[in-house]
C-alpha cells in the first residue's frame, strides 16, 4: 500500500447531496469494495475559480482526498474518474516517502 493524494474538481452546480454522495462513492473506489480499507481523508475546499475555462466551467468545487492504495488501483480509479460527468478534472499524485 502506498500513499497518495487525490484532487477531484467537481461541477460547481452541484447540490449539496448529489456532491456528498459522488464524495461517498469516490471513496468507495478509493477502497475497491474492500470492507478493511483504510478511510481516506477528505478535505472539502469548496468553490474556487479556475485559471481557465474546464468544460465551459469557470468555477469548480474542489475535493482533496490522502488516502492509502493499492498500485494496481490508480489506473481503475482513474477509469472511474472519466466516465463521471459530474467531474471536470482530476490529479493523483504519490505522496514522498
Amino acid at each position: 500500500m502506498r500513499e497518495y493524494e487525490v484532487t477531484v474538481i467537481l461541477q460547481p452546480n452541484l447540490e449539496e447531496t448529489p456532491r456528498n454522495e459522488l464524495v461517498e462513492r469516490i471513496v468507495g473506489w478509493m477502497g475497491n469494495g474492500q470492507e478493511d480499507a483504510e478511510k481516506p481523508v477528505i478535505n472539502h475546499w469548496g468553490k474556487r475559480f479556475m485559471a481557465y475555462d474546464i468544460q465551459g466551467f469557470q468555477e469548480g468545487y474542489y475535493v482533496f482526498f490522502e488516502a492509502k492504495m493499492d498500485p494496481d488501483q490508480i489506473s481503475e480509479l482513474e477509469r472511474n474518474f472519466q466516465f463521471t460527468e459530474d467531474i471536470i478534472r482530476y490529479l493523483v499524485v504519490r505522496k514522498e516517502e
